[in-house]
Order: C-alpha cells, then sequence, then structure tokens
C-alpha cells in the first residue's frame, strides 16, 4: 500500500439488523485481521439502493483517518458477473461491487488507483454466489486493512471503465434553481439535489423561495429552530445539501414527499421585492 494502514474498516451495506449477515461478514474480516477496527456506517441503506450507498460513502469516508477502508456491500447482482474493485482516492481504499456505488468519487475524479479483486487466495472458502460481502470482500478488507499492497488484490483496472451511474444534479434556470428529492433520512429530514454551492448565485439567500409539493418555504435558515415548532424550514445540511426539514417533526411525512419529487428554489427579481 502507498499510505500507511489504519487498521480501520468501515462497512455500508443494506443488510439491516434483523439478520445475522452483518455479524458474519464481521467475523470473516476478524479471522483475517482479528485486530481490525470496524465501524458501522449505516447497515440501513435501502434494499439494491445504490445511490443512497454511494451518498452516505461520499460524505463520511473524510471523516476517517488516512489508510482507512470503506468496505460497501449494495451489491444486487451478487453472483452475476459483475466486477469486484478495490480502489484508491484520497489516500483512502474502497473495496465494492464495480456496480456505481464509487459513482461520486468518480465524478469528483478522485479515484488514483483501481484494481479488480481476483486473487484467491484471499477469499473464504468455500465462496457462496449469494454472499460475496461476507467470502469476497470483507476478507479482502481486512488483508487491505492489515497492509497488504493494493495490487496484490488483482489486475489494474482503468477507473474509466468502473460502472458511474448517472448523477441527479440541480439544474440552473433565470432567477430559479431546479433539483429534486434525492434522499429522505431517519429523521423524515428530505435531501435534495440542490447543493450549497448552488445557491451561491443568489445575493440574499433569506429571499429565496424554496417550493416543494405544493408547499412554499420562505428564505434558506441556518438552523431548524429558526421555525417555529412544526414548521418546514429549508436549511443546509452537514453535507452541504439543501434540506428541507420540520422542527420537531418529520417532514418527508408531512408533504408526502418522494424520492425524485421536483423541488424548486426561486429567487425574486428586483422589482419583485418589498420596500
Amino acid at each position: 500500500m502507498s499510505v500507511r494502514p489504519a487498521g480501520i474498516i468501515t462497512l455500508t451495506t443494506d443488510f439491516g439488523l434483523n439478520d445475522p449477515y452483518v455479524g458474519q461478514m464481521k467475523g470473516a474480516i476478524l479471522q483475517r485481521y482479528p485486530g481490525a477496527q470496524l465501524v458501522d456506517l449505516s447497515h440501513a441503506i435501502l434494499r439494491q439502493d445504490i445511490l443512497g450507498a454511494a451518498l452516505v460513502l461520499h460524505s463520511s469516508y473524510t471523516f476517517f483517518p488516512s489508510g482507512t477502508v470503506h468496505l460497501v456491500i449494495v451489491d444486487p447482482g451478487v453472483g452475476s458477473q459483475r466486477q469486484i474493485i478495490a480502489a484508491e482516492a484520497e489516500e483512502h481504499y474502497f473495496v465494492a461491487p464495480d456496480n456505481g456505488v464509487i459513482s461520486l468519487l468518480l465524478r469528483d475524479r478522485l479515484i488514483k488507483k483501481v484494481h479488480l479483486v481476483e486473487e484467491k487466495g484471499f477469499f473464504a472458502e468455500p465462496v457462496s454466489l449469494t454472499f460475496h460481502g461476507r467470502d469476497i470482500m470483507g476478507p479482502v478488507a481486512a488483508v487491505l486493512a492489515k497492509g497488504i499492497p493494493l495490487r496484490t488484490v488483482g489486475p489494474e483496472f482503468s477507473p474509466a471503465s468502473c460502472v458511474c451511474l448517472e448523477m441527479p444534479a440541480a439544474q440552473l434556470g433565470e432567477q430559479k434553481i431546479m433539483g429534486q428529492v434525492l434522499q429522505v433520512d431517519h429523521f423524515g429530514n428530505i435531501r435534495t439535489t440542490i447543493r450549497q454551492t448552488d445557491l451561491e448565485c443568489f445575493d440574499n439567500q433569506q429571499q429565496c423561495q424554496v417550493q416543494i409539493c405544493g408547499k412554499l418555504i420562505q428564505g434558506i435558515m441556518r438552523t431548524y429552530t429558526e421555525a417555529g415548532v412544526g414548521e418546514l424550514a429549508a436549511l443546509i445540511d452537514s453535507a452541504g445539501y439543501l434540506e428541507i426539514a420540520v422542527n420537531t417533526g418529520h417532514a418527508a411525512q408531512l408533504l408526502r414527499c418522494r424520492i425524485g419529487d421536483t423541488v424548486e428554489v426561486h429567487y425574486p427579481k428586483e422589482e419583485d421585492f418589498i420596500r
């Protein structure tokens, strides 16, 4: 490895916690590296939600030390001909199916190296066709965290050949930004495709009006409590996305919104301002 290993492996899956899958995968990792420090990022990714996993990964990996290995198992194509990859970006390592879960890293041109995971000496024996997370990717993450060079897991692979999802993005129009609902978290907060950087084209964000599911929200706030209890608020979340929330409430339920619903931010023309 070109970066000193941190001995840390993060885990992001759609396994949930009702079944033994997370525990089995952790056991397979610890068999190969008993000293590994395992950190659960999330096991509540929606089933087969590759984009959701990509967002969690992209917004989380920078909070860990250099040399951390990030294991991402949202793998609807398990057992098929899809590839398994190990990648390096910004002194971090990523082990995942090649199905788009590293799309945001590819989009931002952060990926420096990619290798196909093909060295069977690192795999469990036998390998289940339905659980590559436990029998292939988990053990490979373990040996990377322990310090084996990335090149030993298999042949180099061009980042340009990796599967890259088409990422929804905000569209700038005249005096408005158009986006859509991207995610809903445990609290019912709605993350949109509109980024803080998109809003920088507006001089005064307090003058903005956010329209979503037939509701109009005045201004971009800084905190949830700037809205009254039970009231809608628009603000920038911890990952830099425009978020719609309800102070001590559940915005997604209140608005009955779904992933993909339209969100617009309007900025009044100068003649529309109240003087």
